[in-house]
């Protein structure tokens, strides 16, 4: 049946937000001791991979020079300066955060490749900072670069890959990544998240029923998808704000949802692209719960849930 590759690099624990911060450097190391708390259950099926930092022509494939370089400028200044540095509302860099940066979207590259190469059955990167709300120009949310973009771009100018499915579940479904591909018909971006849990918030396009009905209308849109462009390769931007605990939204759903999540990008994964998956770290600010969650996502990758 294959492994799961489980690609990390030190270096996306080194980016420092100040602990008052959402992504603060606690949620990775909640989620890694979750992750070995589990391992009676997933260690013959978890192959740890060492992620490779990307390099610029890496960022190139989606970002432009100016943006890439006002990343650079701004994690040197800090430090320069000792400490965390607020670039814009919600982005905060301190001195290690470029080299985070580059190691957020190694990781996306090297888990595509793992499964590209058969080094791995299906993959999760353990990336932070996240990416997905980055656009080409820009950052945006906590994300400095898009890491699904790059991985999915490496995918295709250099492996030869054509059609692929990027699903977001998150909150927050970010218009960045469908923004990058909005003129590509072979690569589909389907975003899509519970309704929100307060009786007066407004209503989004995105939203799809409350949180027990979500996991249901979830399957049958990403199975939609799947089947309207049979993709050669999935990406998930996994993002683990939708627990009702998360300190940054107001949505409704808990660890053991994610199970039924998984399990239904996977079929697709498995009906379409031979079960090429790579599933990218978003968000998800309650360090235990993400935790909690990524091993329920982790146990139906590897086939033991």
């Amino acid at each position: 049946m294959g492994s799961t590759g489980f690609v990390a690099h030190e270096d996306c624990s080194r980016h420092d937000t100040g602990w008052r911060h959402p992504d603060h450097q606690g949620r990775l190391r909640a989620l890694v001791r979750a992750v070995y708390k589990d391992l009676p259950t997933l260690h013959q099926h978890l192959h740890e991979i060492v992620g490779r930092p990307a390099g610029v022509d890496d960022l190139r494939l989606i970002h432009t020079d100016a943006h890439i370089e006002r990343i650079r400028e701004h994690a040197a200044r800090s430090g320069e300066e000792g400490s965390p540095l607020p670039l814009e509302e919600g982005i905060v860099l301190s001195g290690a955060s470029w080299e985070a940066a580059l190691a957020a979207a190694g990781t996306a590259i090297t888990a595509v490749e793992a499964v590209l190469d058969g080094e791995a059955r299906n993959a999760f990167a353990c990336a932070r900072p996240p990416g997905k709300s980055a656009r080409q120009d820009a950052p945006g949310g906590f994300s400095l670069f898009n890491n699904v973009a790059i991985a999915a771009e490496h995918l295709r100018q250099r492996k030869g890959i054509s059609r692929i499915l990027i699903v977001d579940w998150g909150a927050d479904p970010s218009p960045a990544t469908e923004e990058i591909f909005a003129d590509d018909p072979e690569v589909r971006v389907v975003a899509l998240r519970p309704a929100l849990s307060g009786s007066e918030a407004a209503s989004r396009s995105t939203d799809v029923g409350g949180g027990d009905a979500f996991p249901s209308l979830f399957r049958e849109a990403v199975a939609a998808a799947g089947a309207e462009l049979e993709p050669e390769f999935v990406l998930l931007s996994a993002d683990f704000d939708t627990l009702a605990s998360d300190p940054t939204t107001e949505m409704p759903l808990v660890p053991e949802d994610f199970t039924a999540l998984t399990r239904a990008v996977l079929e697709v994964a498995e009906s379409h692209a031979g079960g090429r998956l790579v599933s990218v770290l978003e968000g998800g600010y309650d360090p235990a719960a993400t935790g909690d969650a990524v091993v329920h996502h982790l146990r139906v990758l590897a086939g033991v849930s």
